[in-house]
């Protein structure tokens, strides 16, 4: 982080440390109205963000400055006046308006305000082209639920959620597995290709040794069943490209009568991406267990 510092510091002094007050106070309040414990999560996945961001910039041969201000700012809208997407309108869309606010008090150029805000209204809108310093941010973000610091922000998630290690491992590993398989097609630089792919098997091999263990201790038994999705996709630059696999961690029988589990599966469109639906289901008794997850986006 001390990169960025010197970065932002050098051409545009107070201005990180404005970002940073402005992300705490919007955690802190939503935090306050909805129960949960204080937390910083978004000002450190931001800054994590924003180093990423600066190392690819870096290794693309790019100035830094614009990818890592779309980084500080690309969760900056998440809890918009203390709610978590309660006004319908998307997220970015306040993380763009409150960038063009800041950085124009900070005397940036209109041309790289304009350049910051169409970033971030385009990170996740399939609708619009991603490009320029989007194209990094995108990549630094998915890398940075990857490996060693993806496997920590998994644990930290799950604690601040009420989480214990099996709950959350049946909520959210198929997530996990799913998009660390992936990655290496969601990246659109050579560079968090690169990444993707070193980072990502150290994802898969982390939660195969974890699952593992719990079974072997006699904790917890998992079995991983992988779906195919054998039909076109729509890259974010418009090619097709053939299949997807998604990864499902369930029990390996039923938590209630230890029968035979039945995986049952559905997609649905929702607000901001299309939902993967895995149900488990036991003919032995009425258990129905499950877990979600929004279908990885191809580069």
């Amino acid at each position: 982080m001390n990169g960025v510092r010197d970065l932002l510091e050098s051409r545009h002094p107070g201005l990180l440390a404005a970002i940073e007050t402005a992300l705490v106070e919007a955690e802190t309040l939503y935090n306050a109205a909805s129960g949960q414990p204080p937390s910083e999560f978004l000002l450190e996945h931001t800054r994590r963000t924003s180093a990423i961001a600066q190392m690819i910039a870096a290794r693309e041969g790019a100035d830094a400055l614009l990818p890592v201000l779309v980084a500080l700012f690309h969760d900056a809208g998440k809890f918009h006046e203390g709610e978590y997407h309660q006004d319908g309108v998307p997220e970015e869309e306040h993380a763009a308006i409150l960038a063009m606010k800041m950085l124009a008090d900070f005397g940036l150029e209109r041309a790289a305000i304009d350049t910051v805000a169409e970033a971030l209204r385009s990170l996740y809108d399939e609708r619009r082209p991603c490009r320029g310093p989007a194209r990094i941010v995108q990549d630094a973000d998915r890398l940075d639920k990857l490996g060693a610091l993806g496997v920590g922000a998994f644990f930290t998630k799950a604690a601040l959620r009420g989480r214990g290690m099996v709950d959350g491992l049946v909520q959210a590993a198929s997530r996990e597995l799913t998009y660390a398989r992936a990655a290496p097609r969601s990246m659109f630089t050579a560079t968090g290709r690169q990444l993707a792919q070193e980072q990502g098997a150290r994802t898969v091999t982390f939660f195969a040794q974890l699952l593992e263990q719990l079974d072997d201790w006699g904790i917890a038994a998992f079995e991983c069943r992988s779906v195919v999705l054998d039909e076109e996709f729509k890259s974010r630059d418009g090619a097709l490209v053939r299949g997807m696999e998604v990864t499902v961690v369930m029990p390996r029988a039923c938590p209630d009568c230890g029968g035979k589990l039945r995986l049952e599966h559905a997609r649905e469109q929702g607000v901001k991406c299309e939902r993967f639906i895995a149900r488990f289901r036991c003919d032995a008794c009425a258990y129905l267990g499950g877990t979600s997850l929004c279908l990885p986006v191809i580069a």
